[in-house]
């Protein structure tokens, strides 16, 4: 490599050229190593937020009946209740996560962190569009299987981006979908708190113990 010298200084600088090439290189470096690296900027704080959300919409797993939340047959109020837990647990996501990664002077909108939100497209398309079907044909006891089985399969997925430790709680949420559907449906309440309730204050305990620092 050329070498053009710097009058007034020891040693010699780089051309243009080759400067350009180093750049270049540095930036193939870092692109790999956004790819390659796993997702870390999680929030314990969001997941106690949901699963508290989700113990309450559920009625405290069905433990409060006459709650909307807690039964199913209540159609639309059900349907509604639910739709605030996902909209509160959402919210509290992004805006907890958000908070965290700007404390530790990260981005939050990183490749690795748009790989991970795009592979939960396809899961949440099919949640919502099997959650319209059900809604459609009045089958709202089935739609606590279906969350908690979509749910699960796209933390599922997110754990290859991620730590290993979502892989397994995707599974906790798809053995408890398995369970809503194949069990009595009048139970759907307990999956749905055991799941988005239980599941998820795991999830923020792990966090917290893993990402303290």
């Amino acid at each position: 490599m050329d070498f053009e010298p710097n009058e007034g200084r020891k040693g010699l600088i780089p051309p243009p050229l080759a400067r350009d090439e180093a750049l270049r290189a540095l930036s193939d470096i870092r692109a790999v190593i956004d790819r390659t690296a796993k997702y870390t900027t999680f929030s314990a704080l969001s997941g106690f937020v949901a699963g508290a959300a989700a113990l309450v919409g559920s009625g405290a797993c069905g433990l409060i009946s006459e709650w909307p939340g807690a039964d199913p047959s209540r159609g639309l109020l059900f349907l509604l209740v639910w739709t605030c837990v996902l909209a509160v647990a959402a919210a509290g996501m992004a805006l907890l996560t958000w908070q965290k990664a700007r404390q530790r002077g990260q981005r939050v909108w990183t490749p690795i962190a748009r790989t991970a939100f795009l592979a939960l497209i396809g899961p949440g398309a099919a949640g919502v569009i099997g959650s319209a079907a059900l809604v459609h044909a009045g089958a709202y006891a089935l739609l606590p299987g279906l969350w908690l089985t979509l749910y699960g399969c796209g933390m599922y997925v997110v754990s290859f981006y991620a730590a290993n430790f979502l892989r397994w709680i995707g599974m906790g949420f798809m053995a408890l979908g398995a369970a809503a559907w194949l069990g009595p449906l009048s139970l759907g309440a307990l999956w749905l708190g055991l799941g988005f309730g239980i599941l998820h204050l795991i999830f923020g305990a792990i966090v917290l113990k893993r990402y303290r620092g």
